[in-house]
């Protein structure tokens, strides 16, 4: 096979194929004697592609896959000794054969990129994980990622781009993702809403579009300003959270919440009645004190804490009022800078046309911090923007002491799934800063946070889970644009039979940047690289596929 035949898919496709499966729990059940077995490739219908896997992005997800085997959430009730799972997800492919039905659509030749949290009659068909994943050299690609819930899960993309930023695209999307809103910024449209707390001297002044308002020990004032409102209201004096929600929330919750002069308990409780994609708000001006709020349901239930202390109630709602992006100018810290994800996010804000004014990057260790320093400092005093390299372990009292000679920060990106850590952010956000929990915690575990801050100083807590095919969309235009160097994150690269080592390699926390796996590369061990490109990326195969 030549490099020429290669990328214009004109090659004979192969019989066979090499591809990695788990079958257990841990690395030892990862592969058949550390190497890959050998299949058929897929014979396809009329209704489906092949398609060639020309590249992987190796996620720390895969990893952790393979650590949990059948303990994994999507594995549950699998045995994967009967049933092995093919994993990977963050893949660039070419179609190689169309099915008849398919001929108007797709076309051999064409380069796809793919998101893979694929949704198929109401039900998750993750690739990677339910769906055979991208661990292969070839792939068929069916009716539930070519017409599933959401439309095609593929993505036609331009040759212009690298294999690797096609594949990387997927991760990139999370990045891109945690800044749109994911949560509600306004009360739901037919959903239940319940008010409830010492109204007195604030005001509704904004129209409430819930299919049913509960009331609960409001001020006669509040409810002559319901009555003014198209929804039905049932009063339901002395009721708490868990009442209204049993008795009127349809088995999934309370939608909207708004809290007058409530006290921590009630915060508490509120909190666990609320539904997915839920909105709580705490009004008032006498102090709440501090209490447990989950984040992990804010990062992947997408509830929304706010709060005002103003008497116009529809000051709290909209977008003004709870941005998503890194306030221009401003200063943002990423905590737990030092991996794949983090440096991600570094640079995308290096990335924006407005970026933040100082970017403060932490990592506990000191070999990735000055790796930070060297890549990311020079490129910040390109754009004008103040950088600091941190280490909290190294210097336990560095990080509080830079921020507080800021004046606190505006956005803080939470790369660390750990809730010590994320009890020691609040008090680094000065008044409307913003903490982003990019690295999510299970639903359940608990920060104590002051709720004044919400309610007083306008913070916000938000999180994201994922991505969508318009997010990659997104990554890829500004790569195509020249916006993003979404390949200058690859650290190393290798053939398909690298692929457990490269597994390896991010459990071992060996490469501080992205693994790319080339299957066409064979048995080529990871090498590192820098300054990854579509020129490095194409002398690599030119050199080992031959012109």
């Amino acid at each position: 096979m030549s490099y020429q035949a290669y990328i214009t898919a004109s090659q004979p496709t192969p019989r066979t194929m090499r591809s990695w499966y788990l079958s257990g729990r841990g690395m030892d059940s990862f592969g058949t004697d550390d190497q890959p077995i050998r299949e058929a490739v897929p014979v396809i219908g009329a209704d489906k592609l092949l398609a060639r896997v020309d590249a992987i992005g190796i996620c720390a997800s895969d990893a952790k896959m393979i650590r949990l085997g059948d303990g994994y959430p999507l594995f549950q009730g699998r045995d994967l000794a009967t049933s092995p799972q093919r994993l990977g997800h963050e893949l660039a492919l070419t179609v190689v054969r169309v099915g008849a039905d398919l001929a108007c659509q797709y076309r051999v030749g064409q380069r796809l990129g793919v998101q893979p949290d694929v949704y198929y009659r109401g039900q998750r068909s993750a690739i990677g994980s339910i769906i055979a994943g991208g661990f292969t050299e070839y792939m068929a690609l069916g009716e539930r990622i070519l017409r599933g819930d959401g439309g095609s899960y593929v993505l036609p993309v331009a040759d212009s781009l690298s294999y690797a930023e096609v594949a990387l695209s997927e991760p990139w999307a999370c990045v891109e993702a945690a800044f749109r809103p994911f949560r509600r910024l306004n009360l739901r449209s037919g959903g239940l809403l319940w008010i409830s707390g010492r109204s007195e001297g604030f005001d509704l002044d904004m129209w409430l579009p819930a299919r049913l308002v509960v009331a609960s020990d409001i001020s006669a004032r509040t409810r002559q300003q319901l009555a003014q409102q198209g929804a039905p209201v049932v009063s339901a004096d002395g009721w708490n959270a868990a009442q209204v929600a049993q008795r009127y929330g349809q088995g999934v919750g309370i939608d909207d919440i708004i809290l007058f002069e409530p006290i921590a308990r009630q915060i508490e409780a509120a909190q666990v009645a609320l539904a997915r994609r839920a909105a709580l708000t705490i009004v008032g001006q006498s102090s709440s004190g501090f209490a447990k709020v989950d984040i992990g349901r804010i990062h992947y239930d997408f509830i929304n804490i706010v709060g005002t202390a103003q008497s116009s109630l529809a000051a709290v709602y909209g977008e003004a009022a709870n941005r998503s992006g890194l306030l221009p100018g401003g200063v943002a810290l990423v905590h737990g800078a030092g991996g794949p994800m983090g440096q991600m996010h570094i640079l995308r804000a290096l990335s924006l046309e407005q970026p933040p004014g100082v970017i403060i990057a932490t990592n506990r260790g000191l070999g990735r911090l000055r790796a930070l320093a060297a890549r990311f400092a020079p490129l910040a005093s390109q754009r004008g923007v103040e950088f600091h390299a941190i280490s909290p372990h190294e210097t336990p009292v560095r990080l509080e002491a830079t921020v507080k000679s800021l004046g606190g920060c505006d956005d803080i990106l939470m790369m660390i799934p750990s809730l010590a850590e994320t009890q020691r952010m609040p008090d680094l956000l000065r008044a409307g800063g913003l903490l982003n929990l990019f690295a999510g915690v299970p639903p359940g575990q608990t920060i104590r946070l002051d709720m004044d801050c919400i309610r007083r100083d306008c913070m916000r807590i938000i999180g994201s889970s994922g991505s969508s095919l318009a997010d990659q969309a997104t990554v890829l235009e500004k790569t195509a644009a020249g916006q993003l160097d979404s390949a200058g994150i690859v650290s190393a690269v290798g053939g398909l039979g690298a692929v457990k080592d490269a597994l390896l390699a991010v459990n071992a926390r060996r490469f501080a940047g992205k693994i790319v796996i080339y299957p066409a590369l064979g048995d080529m061990p990871l090498q590192t690289v820098s300054n990854w490109s579509k020129a490095a990326e194409t002398a690599l195969l030119r050199e080992r596929l031959g012109e």
